[in-house]
């Protein structure tokens, strides 16, 4: 992947936007009494499943064509830019249909076959996790940091 591909900067602003937009869909479901169809490995799927994935499927085709595109409710995109999309519209789709709301839309995105950047949006509860590789971690845009103690007893 070259930098005129986006940047990793870029990539992960246009991640979390993408993650909000589905959100948005989703919250038009949520506690709903949405119907649940079966897929043919048994688990569940909706409507706001399908219409999340769709949405970010078409927001990533368009901004960055030649990438690939994995998901759980349509067919695997080749790319040939080394850059690979994997999301997953409503991680938590049991939870989605029952009302409760711990339900996320996640992104992943890869470059080369590494881990660059990742997005986890709970829609329901309005909170966002983001990262990308040399540029952190936030929660809801703060700063996220881990704990500099090594052991447990020393965390109180």
């Amino acid at each position: 992947m070259t930098m005129a591909d986006g940047s990793l900067r870029e990539v992960l602003d246009f991640a979390i936007d993408a993650a909000w937009q589905a959100g948005r869909i989703t919250l038009r479901y949520f506690q709903t009494g949405v119907e649940v169809e079966e897929k043919a490995d048994e688990s569940p799927v909706t409507a706001a499943d399908k219409g999340a994935e769709t949405l970010l499927r078409e927001l990533i085709e368009a901004r960055f064509p030649n990438d690939g595109i994995v998901g759980e409710e349509h067919e695997d995109k080749e790319g040939t830019t080394g850059r690979r999309w994997i999301v997953d519209p409503i991680d938590g789709t049991k939870s989605f249909i029952h009302g409760v709301p711990l339900y996320g839309v996640l992104i992943g995105v890869e470059v080369d076959d590494e881990p660059a950047v990742g997005v986890a949006h709970f829609p329901a509860l309005n909170d966002m996790i983001s990262a990308a590789k040399g540029l952190g971690c936030t929660w809801n845009g703060r700063p996220a940091r881990v704990s500099d103690v090594s052991r447990l007893e020393d965390a109180t």
